[in-house]
């Protein structure tokens, strides 16, 4: 294990039942703190306790997939890895009573499923991704302090529990650099709902959330959208005609395609003067793809919300893919 990189420790003996010893994964203290570790994933297990994780600074991806323990052998395995920038959290508590939490300045994506649990604290201030699938916790006593993700839908609000997850759109604008967003949705399969943030200038980001959509197999619940404004594209996103961001609309294919359907879209930051953004909720409306309701923040300035109810006039004016479509300012 000296010069091991990726590790994956899996128990296929059946069905877990966390009474068993033979389940009880028995490891020496530090056993994963090498220097070379970086990615570490473990499957079906109950965890007695947190020794293993001691002074583990090296990891950066932790994958915790069907685990049982108690809440504070939890809590110390994640604390004993300050350095993961991605956390994989499919959990079991043996007693709900307790306090989950994370705290961690460099965690990029986190996902969370556990079974019921009093509360649970989440202070990520570089999250970009963030991923529930299952919780069985009340929203109040659930405090997400997540500078990167400031999201009005959520796991909550919805009115059903249905997954949800959360991204901040964030790519570079030359190619050669690392946009951290390879990483795929796990939700495509099924009834969930997404929050999305990005910057339509931004033909990478545009081609991000396309990708992302675009894998989406069932209807979505809700799609939320929150427009950037950034202006520090550098050459990667002009041209000499007003942008190749443009470009990505003059086609004339759907968006994403022509099979992706959300029953309500939720648009936040929307300018009412962009071109982009127009065009992107003119698509939404024209080809089928909002079902039920496409919902418009409007401004509480005077001249930006007489500007947004003026472009969302022009969208009503559209033709309907589908007839029962409401457009609406809130």
């Amino acid at each position: 294990m000296k010069h091991t990189k990726n590790l994956i420790l899996a128990n296929f003996n059946g069905h877990l039942v966390p009474t068993i010893e033979a389940y009880v994964l028995k490891l020496s203290p530090e056993i994963f703190y090498h220097p070379k570790l970086r990615t570490l994933s473990l499957y079906q297990y109950i965890l007695q306790d947190a020794h293993a994780f001691n002074n583990c600074r090296n990891l950066k991806h932790l994958e915790l997939l069907q685990i049982f323990a108690e809440i504070g052998v939890f809590n110390e395995v994640i604390s004993s890895c300050p350095s993961l920038e991605v956390l994989i959290l499919q959990i079991i508590f043996f007693n709900p009573s307790g306090h989950l939490k994370i705290d961690h300045k460099n965690l990029r994506i986190l996902s969370i499923s556990c079974n019921q649990i009093d509360s649970i604290e989440v202070r990520a201030t570089r999250l970009d991704i963030l991923s529930i699938e299952n919780i069985l916790c009340e929203s109040d006593k659930v405090v997400l302090e997540i500078p990167r993700l400031p999201f009005g839908r959520n796991y909550w609000v919805a009115g059903r529990l249905f997954p949800h997850t959360s991204i901040n759109i964030s790519c570079p604008p030359k190619k050669n650099e690392s946009s951290g967003m390879a990483r795929p949705l796990n939700n495509v399969t099924f009834l969930a709902s997404l929050s999305v943030s990005l910057d339509l200038k931004n033909p990478r980001e545009v081609e991000v959330l396309r990708k992302m959509l675009a894998v989406w197999t069932e209807k979505m619940i809700e799609l939320e959208i929150s427009f950037k404004h950034n202006n520090s594209l550098g050459e990667e996103g002009k041209s000499s005609k007003g942008g190749a961001n443009n470009k990505l609309w003059e086609k004339a294919e759907p968006f994403p395609n022509a099979d992706f359907r959300v029953d309500t879209i939720w648009m936040h930051n929307f300018s009412g003067s962009s071109k982009e953004q127009f065009a992107l909720a003119s698509r939404f409306v024209m080809q089928k793809t909002v079902m039920k309701k496409m919902m418009i923040k409007t401004s509480s300035d005077e001249k930006k919300k007489k500007r947004i109810e003026a472009a969302v006039a022009k969208l009503k004016e559209l033709p309907k893919g589908n007839k029962e479509l409401s457009i609406e300012c809130f």
